[in-house]
């Protein structure tokens, strides 16, 4: 068998390896009918599509907008969608001061718009200060690797310190004063309670609950919230925190509202409302209206249950068809990588350029268009073969549409197949691409045209690293293309043990060895070299092989010329300390 066949093979067992990644996430209430991207009408997060609907909801309002920029074939995206709706979830009584908001870049709809806002990877999450002015460069400010675990925090963060806050917007600084009296003189004078939340707020990143409970009950009319490192006139029973008191104008009387009990958001919500019954105040109302969700617009006259019967139908023939590749889904996975993934990007040069220069190689070899087909993709690859150093995005999207229109018909088909699934954003698209790739490489091997024999493997790693929507995909590909060549080496070594080109000095064994890393083995037979019954611990493995091979770890043990290699990591460090103290 040749053997770079072989290597191709391999490959793809990887990609089969990386579309296998479960992606856990889908409410048990959804249909297909209610389901619209990752949200659902019903959840606290406002989903928008197109330009149009974007730029109403974010710029010119006076209110805060976070978003999401997701993609919803992205396995990560799917996982982190759960916590963006509890995050509007949590943040309901907040929707006048800042709306949860979010917008699928994998639409038709929307490439334009994520194009435009530079978003690289996902899910990208932006923060919008109120009354944001479009122009040049203003996406927003950017959330760096965004935590579910975070997000109400790094929310609360932006709007404290955000400087085109509303004065309506209630106040989220740490409260200073000498006296109970002292509360009252910046208050309104309708204030009959100011409500302080004593809390550690040195680290506001993670100390955010007093602000939480201030945005909570920030439509009171009678009281306020306020929140507090330390006030020394309060004289607290304890050091838990948080710890709530109630100071009254009449009378400027204290109440500790929370006793020796560490208290959370809805127990000091609770105590207040309770106080506020109490001292015959109006309780405020937490929990507005859901705002509307807007919906899709058909894209055709053809009712939705006749489209929905056509595809059972096919769906029905497909179910009695095994081991066959549809057209219609290699189709999916080109139309959606040239007129979705790749434009994404604003600008496109040096190994991202490179990259979908071989990307369009094999598609114009290897893809089984018609004559149309075949001259557009051959025609869109020469467009990007004269660019030298860059092309934007939209031009690419410009010039691509102009081709499949001055060429039509291009596409045989608008639908998934084999790859066909009820619910927007599972299988369809991953399907379809790793189809693609496995099509490739059979037909680089069957047609054998090509002098270089590994240009579908260079294009397909190129296309993952540099255009693959979802980036936790991307990296694990990349991590598990470590892997099996590791595996691989592992293979030759196996083969090779006690042939007549060992060394004798150094067998041949599997690598790497239990004495080099033990926790990479388990097991009784961790200390066997044969490999055939090594119970590898791959996650071990990869992490022993990253440490050992990485640039930081070449011994110049060995070397003549220091001059002719770039400085050392040391070397580099001395220099910036250096500089740091002339």
């Amino acid at each position: 068998m040749n053997v770079n066949f072989v290597i191709i093979l391999g490959l793809l067992g990887l990609l089969n390896a990386v579309q296998g990644r479960g992606i856990p996430f889908l409410k048990q209430s959804q249909s297909p009918a209610e389901y619209n991207g990752l949200y659902m009408k019903t959840d606290d997060v406002q989903e928008l599509i197109g330009k149009e609907q974007f730029r109403t909801a974010v710029f010119h309002q006076n209110r805060a907008s976070f978003v999401e920029f997701y993609n919803s074939f992205c396995g990560f995206c799917r996982r982190f969608a759960p916590h963006w709706i509890q995050l509007g979830e949590e943040t309901r009584s907040w929707r006048d001061i800042v709306d949860i908001l979010a917008i699928d870049c994998s639409s038709d709809e929307n490439s334009d718009v994520c194009r435009d806002f530079e978003v690289m990877s996902y899910p990208t999450v932006r923060y919008f200060p109120a009354n944001y002015e479009e122009g040049p460069k203003q996406i927003g400010k950017s959330v760096y690797r965004p935590d579910s675990e975070t997000l109400k925090e790094t929310l609360i963060n932006f709007l404290h310190t955000d400087e085109h806050k509303l004065p309506s917007w209630p106040d989220l600084d740490d409260v200073t004063a000498d006296s109970a009296a002292e509360l009252f003189t910046t208050a309104p004078q309708n204030i009959k309670i100011v409500y302080v939340v004593l809390e550690n707020v040195q680290e506001p990143n993670k100390n955010t609950t007093g602000a939480q409970v201030i945005l909570d009950l920030h439509k009171m009319k009678e009281a306020l919230v306020r929140r507090a490192s330390s006030l020394d006139f309060l004289h607290p029973k304890s050091d838990t925190r948080p710890a709530l008191f109630a100071i009254h104008r009449d009378d400027l009387s204290i109440e500790e509202l929370s006793g020796d009990k560490e208290a959370t958001r809805e127990d000091l919500r609770i105590m207040i409302m309770a106080n506020l019954v109490k001292n015959n105040i109006a309780v405020p109302q937490t929990s507005p209206i859901p705002l509307p969700v807007s919906e899709k617009t058909p894209d055709s006259s053809i009712p939705d249950w006749m489209k929905h019967k056509q595809d059972q139908a096919i769906q029905d023939k497909v179910a009695q068809m095994k081991g066959v590749v549809f057209q219609a889904d290699l189709e999916q996975a080109l139309r959606f990588s040239i007129f979705h993934e790749i434009p994404r990007y604003g600008d496109i040069r040096d190994d991202r350029l490179l990259a979908l220069k071989r990307f369009l190689s094999v598609l114009s070899r290897y893809f089984p268009f018609g004559e149309n087909g075949r001259k557009f993709l051959k025609e869109l690859e020469t467009f990007v073969g004269q660019k030298e150093d860059s092309v934007s995005g939209e031009e690419f999207e410009k010039y691509a549409k102009n081709l499949e229109e001055a060429n039509r018909p291009v596409f045989s088909s608008t639908k998934f197949v084999g790859c066909y699934s009820e619910v927007d954003g599972l299988r369809r698209y991953p399907c379809s691409l790793w189809l693609l790739f496995h099509h490739l490489t059979v037909a680089a091997v069957e047609q054998n045209v090509s002098t270089d024999p590994l240009e579908v493997l260079h294009a397909m790693h190129g296309y993952i690293k540099h255009f693959f929507g979802c980036t936790d995909c991307s990296n694990h590909f990349q991590d598990n293309a470590i892997l099996w060549l590791w595996s691989a080496h592992n293979e030759v070594n196996r083969r090779l043990a006690g042939d007549a080109t060992e060394d004798p000095a150094h067998p041949k064994v599997q690598f790497p060895s239990a004495a080099e890393c033990p926790q990479c083995r388990r097991g009784d037979n961790a200390s066997h070299n044969d490999g055939s019954e090594i119970p590898w611990d791959r996650t071990e493995v990869l992490f022993f092989l990253r440490r050992i091979h990485s640039v930081q770890n070449i011994s110049r043990l060995g070397v003549d010329d220091e001059s002719a290699l770039p400085a050392t990591l040391d070397v580099l460090r001395a220099k910036r300390y250096i500089h740091r103290f002339n």
